[in-house]
C-alpha cells in the first residue's frame, strides 16, 4: 500500500511539473493572429517600363536605390506605369479623330524619368522630369516632386517643411527676385515678373527638392523647380531656384529642424551645372 501511493504521490508530482512548464511555455496558447494592415504586401517592381505601339511610345524609369524603399518603390512605379497606360489610350483615340480630319501628326510620347536628389537620416527627395508629346509645335515639361518620411514610412507634403504659421514672406519674395535675376541673365537685358505679366510664385506652393549638404547625412538647402510657361516662356526652359538655410532655418517645421544643417552642394539637380551665386 505504501508503495503504492508513493507511486501516485509521484505521478502527481510530474503532473503538476508538466502543467507549470505548460504554462511557462504556453502549450495551450493559440497563435495569435497577424495584425491586419490596409496596406497590400511590397513587391518587387520593376526599375523601368517601356510600350510603344503605331499610335505612342512611353517611358518610365527610377533610380537603382529606391528598391531599399520597397513600398515607395512599388507605389512610384504602378502610379507611373498606369499614367503611361492611360497615355497611350488618349492617343490611339486623340490620333484616329487627327486621321479622319485629314491630319498627318507624328506619333505621341511621354517619358517620365524619376530621380533622388538629397536624403537624410528621416527625408528622401525625389523628382521627376516629365515630356509629354501629343501634336503642337513642341512636347510640353513638367515636373513631379515627392519627400518621403522614411521613419513613417510615408510621403509628406513639401509644405509640411516648414512651421504652421511661418512668416513666408521674406522667402517669397528673395524667390521672386530670384526667378527676376535668372530670367534677366538668360534674356540678356533687365525684366521682371509684373513686367512680363507672370506672377511671383510661393514656395510653399512650389515643386520642391532637397539639396545635398556638405555636412554628411543633413540637407544643404531646398531647390525649387518651375517647367517652361510656369515662371517664364517656353524658350526659356525650366528654372531651378536655391533657397539657402539662411533663409530657411527661421520658417522649418521643428519636426524636420534637425534633418538641415552644413552648406549645399554646388550642382543644380537638373543638370548637374553649378549654382550661379545668386543661388547661393
Amino acid at each position: 500500500m505504501t508503495k503504492r501511493r508513493t507511486m501516485i504521490g509521484m505521478a502527481l508530482g510530474l503532473g503538476a511539473l508538466a502543467s507549470a512548464v505548460c504554462a511557462l511555455n504556453g502549450c495551450d496558447r493559440k497563435p495569435k493572429p497577424q495584425a491586419k494592415t490596409d496596406r497590400p504586401p511590397a513587391t518587387v517592381a520593376p526599375l523601368a517600363f517601356a510600350k510603344s505601339d503605331a499610335d505612342s511610345t512611353v517611358t518610365l524609369t527610377l533610380p537603382e536605390p529606391i528598391k531599399l524603399f520597397p513600398e515607395l518603390h512599388t507605389q512610384i512605379y504602378n502610379d507611373g506605369q498606369q499614367k503611361l497606360l492611360d497615355f497611350m489610350a488618349q492617343a490611339h483615340k486623340g490620333r484616329a479623330e487627327e486621321k479622319a480630319e485629314g491630319m498627318d501628326v507624328p506619333a505621341y510620347s511621354q517619358t517620365i524619368a524619376w530621380q533622388i536628389s538629397a536624403q537624410s537620416p528621416r527625408l528622401l527627395s525625389l523628382y521627376a522630369e516629365e515630356s509629354d508629346f501629343s501634336g503642337g509645335a513642341h512636347p510640353t515639361s513638367s515636373f513631379q516632386t515627392l519627400v518621403y518620411d522614411k521613419t513613417k514610412k510615408d510621403l509628406i507634403n513639401g509644405s509640411a517643411l516648414f512651421a504652421n504659421g511661418a512668416d513666408m514672406k521674406a522667402i517669397d519674395a528673395y524667390l521672386c527676385h530670384q526667378i527676376e535675376a535668372e530670367r534677366s541673365r538668360r534674356l540678356e537685358q533687365p525684366t521682371t515678373q509684373a513686367a512680363s505679366g507672370l506672377p511671383c510664385p510661393h514656395l510653399a506652393d512650389s515643386k520642391l527638392i532637397l539639396i545635398p549638404s556638405t555636412l554628411s547625412g543633413h540637407i544643404g538647402a531646398i531647390d525649387a523647380l518651375y517647367a517652361p510657361y510656369e515662371v517664364g516662356a517656353y524658350v526659356e526652359g525650366p528654372y531651378e531656384i536655391r533657397v539657402p538655410q539662411t533663409l530657411l532655418k527661421p520658417v522649418l517645421s521643428p519636426e524636420f529642424a534637425d534633418q538641415f544643417g552644413g552648406d549645399p552642394v554646388k550642382d543644380n539637380a537638373l543638370d548637374n551645372s553649378p549654382a550661379t551665386a545668386a543661388d547661393q
